[in-house]
């Protein structure tokens, strides 16, 4: 069972009533102050570092430098302390959406931010930067997802994990977010100045303006490479609109050089401001910009940079090509030969390609389907032994011990047969888990989106677990969940805005996960995720949001994305695959 330990416990005044999010050395819960009766956020050291000095030294440092910063713009500590070997920390709790979240939005929309909100937002962050950088504190990971906005209309700026205390020293090498980083700090951590955070904060404003950030690549190192040496794309090659004074700014804040930076968060803002100002629109800036690709959509995969165009040359008189008459005697040559010989003419020209299907793994307890003609169809396969006993859970009534058979791997896109009944073996006998496989087939014959992007459902009785099987980065926002009855009817809903609350992006090979709190049953936890989540969220058993488990009135769920339905999912697979932009 893998109940968490510390929802519910009580530590010292606060009460810890569920997680908020989980990052890499610590979790952050939800909790009231029961004697204030306020809500607070807790950010408690993971089990995995409690036992490791080096780390709670980082934990308690980072606690001190933030607890020391006074600024309406820094996020506040109340409280700090270590009970019963656990080191937790206590913050004041923003309601609200982080500004990764905010931008996320705009993007879907195809549109920007507009520019009073660009200044509102950069300056409430350079004022933040500003202050701690007189106290003596470099943050050394700003980045959207670090800024809150809260319902209030307050910036915050929190999450100083990585801070550098300049006074005490660093607690060794920590690499920043790589889409924001700074090049001295990619080149080495304790080599950040303060000018490295206002470089993040230039990358964050670039990505404000033209709806991208100036570098990309899947490759954390290749792309912190980037920002080591490569100039950043023009602003205005993104976003015509800006001006020329509004460009030189954004270049300058990205400055290979930390002494040819803007060197205060202030002055950066300032000029920048002056700039939005000053620009007149114009004919070539009020072109409306092009509609974003879908990985823009998706938040955080942005189109490779492209290297400004040569000048145009002067015109030169054209002079007639003995070989344009040639060309058009070889085109009606071969529309002649295709009218004679259409198939193989087709196929000297067209060759056929091979498909390449990846073989079934036997690592996982789910498998990995391979996408077939009709990916509608989920194929027939094997269910592979799992290591871990689970107790005997039942899907959906078998109709008798003899219609009970082990189904086999295909790698043709002939569909199973209507409903095949598969039996996982497990560690012990008595511990069996039985679950009938039907077919999944959609409203159509073809998935919506049948040359988009592929994401993988894994689910049973404890969990749910989402994983982007695609190459491109999809914001989790627009999709949804709704449990259906057996007319249609939709009977509860899950949105992805509760993952995104705590991380807004789906990377490529990577998962979110819903889990029942207290299950009775062993966590599902796919192989394929390798225990690795960007959000999890928690969900009682008396949950309204619980859409994926077997029910008497209910025997699947659909997928939406943008409230478009795009598939449909069998309740008693266990697995699914849709398709989205």
């Amino acid at each position: 069972m893998n109940e968490d330990p510390l929802i519910g416990k009580k530590l010292s005044n606060f009460l810890i009533q569920g997680v908020l999010g989980r990052g890499g050395m610590a979790q952050v819960y939800y909790g009231v102050d029961v004697k204030l009766q306020r809500p607070v956020a807790i950010k408690v050291i993971d089990a995995r570092f409690r036992g490791k000095p080096r780390y709670a030294q980082r934990f308690v440092k980072e606690a001190r430098a933030v607890a020391r910063l006074r600024h309406e713009n820094i996020i506040q500590i109340y409280f700090a302390d270590d009970q019963d070997g656990f080191y937790y920390y206590v913050m004041e709790y923003i309601e609200g959406q982080d500004l990764a979240a905010y931008l996320s939005d705009f993007v879907l929309r195809g549109e920007l931010p507009p520019a009073e909100e660009v200044i509102r937002i950069g300056r409430a962050v350079a004022s933040a930067l500003d202050y701690a950088h007189e106290h003596g504190v470099i943050h050394r990971d700003v980045k959207p997802s670090n800024v809150l906005l809260s319902n209030d209309g307050r910036v915050i700026l929190t999450d100083f994990g990585l801070a550098l205390d300049l006074q005490e020293g660093s607690a060794g090498e920590a690499f920043g977010s790589p889409h924001y980083i700074s090049p001295e700090q990619a080149r080495r951590s304790t080599d950040a100045v303060p000018q490295s955070d206002l470089y993040s904060l230039g990358v964050i404003l670039y990505e404000m303006l033209t709806g991208v950030t100036p570098f990309d690549d899947l490759a954390s190192a290749s792309l912190a490479l980037q920002h080591i040496i490569q100039p950043p794309p023009s602003p205005r090659s993104l976003n015509p609109r800006l001006s020329a004074e509004t460009e030189a700014v954004l270049l300058k804040a990205l400055s290979k050089n930390p002494a040819e930076r803007y060197q205060t968060g202030a002055e950066l803002m300032d000029a920048l401001e002056r700039a939005l100002a000053a620009a007149e629109p114009t004919a070539e800036r009020i072109l409306p910009l092009p509609p974003p690709p879908a990985s823009v959509i998706a938040g955080k995969t942005r189109p490779a940079a492209r290297k400004p165009l040569p000048p145009t040359p002067p015109p030169r008189p054209r002079r007639r090509s003995a070989l344009i008459p040639l060309l058009f005697l070889l085109g009606l040559a071969l529309l002649a030969a295709y009218y004679l010989y259409p198939n193989q003419i087709a196929a000297l020209i067209f060759p056929p390609t091979p498909t390449a299907l990846p073989l079934p793994t036997t690592e996982s307890p789910l498998p990995v389907v391979p996408p077939t003609e009709t990916p509608t169809l989920i194929p027939s396969r094997t269910l592979a032994p799992t290591a871990t006993p689970r107790p005997t859970i039942s899907a959906t009534p078998s109709p008798s011990p003899t219609d009970t058979a082990t189904l086999t791997p295909t790698a043709t896109s002939t569909p199973p047969a209507p409903t095949e009944t598969a039996t996982v073996p497990s560690a012990t006998a008595e511990n069996t888990l039985t679950a009938t496989l039907t077919p999944l087939v959609t409203a159509t014959t073809t998935p919506l989106y049948p040359n988009y992007k592929r994401i993988w459902l894994y689910y049973d009785q404890s969990g749910f677990y989402i994983y982007n099987a695609s190459d491109s980065n999809r914001s989790i926002s627009p999709i949804a969940f709704e449990r259906l009855d057996s007319a249609g009817n939709v009977l509860n809903r899950f949105d992805g805005l509760l993952w995104s609350d705590l991380y807004p992006i789906l990377h490529p090979g990577r998962c979110m996960r819903v889990e029942i709190q207290s299950s009775p049953y062993l966590y599902l936890n796919p192989p394929i995720c390798r225990d690795y989540y960007y959000s999890t969220r928690i969900l009682p058993r008396t949950s309204n949001l619980i859409f994926w488990t077997p029910r008497p009135d209910s025997a699947q769920f659909r997928v939406l994305w943008m409230n478009e339905e795009v598939g449909r999912c069998d309740i008693s697979a266990g697995f699914c695959e849709v398709y989205i932009p």
